[in-house]
């Protein structure tokens, strides 16, 4: 994979993603054969703020204590995994970050090796969307978290504040 892309490349996709900033990430940095991150960086920087690695565990800490649904989606070449409910509770051990309880989703996740974290609020499919994207040393993504949607299929407006003053916070630090 190539880390970097030249600056004629930079600047073709920083055009291609300022006329249609709803494209599937992945799929382009795939075709580009460059990390994620790349990718997002070039997107219009009024979509995105980058929040240093660190933040993983408050990042997922807050989340937890909302008690209301996201979606968490894990996609590689293969498969795209979903999970739709509240975020379990998660505590330290052995150097992951895990998930326990009984919503249905558990694991254990290597927190130490997320390099940074994207909040993103950008269209796609004709929809808002926002969403957090964890970034592995690579570059490329772990998972990613979407804020939930309410019954009338509407961004949850508690949980876009609770995230945009979370990434403002950073931003200030």
């Amino acid at each position: 994979m190539n880390p970097t892309l030249n600056p004629e490349q930079m600047t073709a996709l920083q055009s291609r993603l300022a006329k249609n900033p709803g494209v599937v990430l992945e799929q382009l940095a795939t075709s580009l054969d460059c990390p994620l991150q790349t990718v997002i960086e070039c997107l219009p920087n009024t979509l995105w703020q980058k929040i240093a690695g660190s933040q993983f565990v408050p990042l997922l800490d807050l989340m937890h204590a909302w008690h209301s649904s996201v979606t968490v989606i894990s996609n590689s070449n293969d498969a795209i995994l979903e999970f739709t409910g509240p975020l379990p509770y998660g505590e330290v051990s052995h150097g992951f970050y895990n998930w326990q309880g009984s919503t249905g989703l558990h694991g254990h996740l290597r927190f130490s090796q997320c390099s940074a974290i994207y909040w993103l609020e950008r269209p796609f499919m004709n929809k808002p969307t926002a969403c957090l994207i964890f970034c592995n040393l690579s570059g490329n993504p772990m998972f990613k978290i979407f804020v939930g949607r309410d019954e009338a299929g509407e961004l949850r407006q508690d949980q876009l504040d609770a995230l945009r003053q979370f990434s403002a916070q950073q931003s200030e630090a």
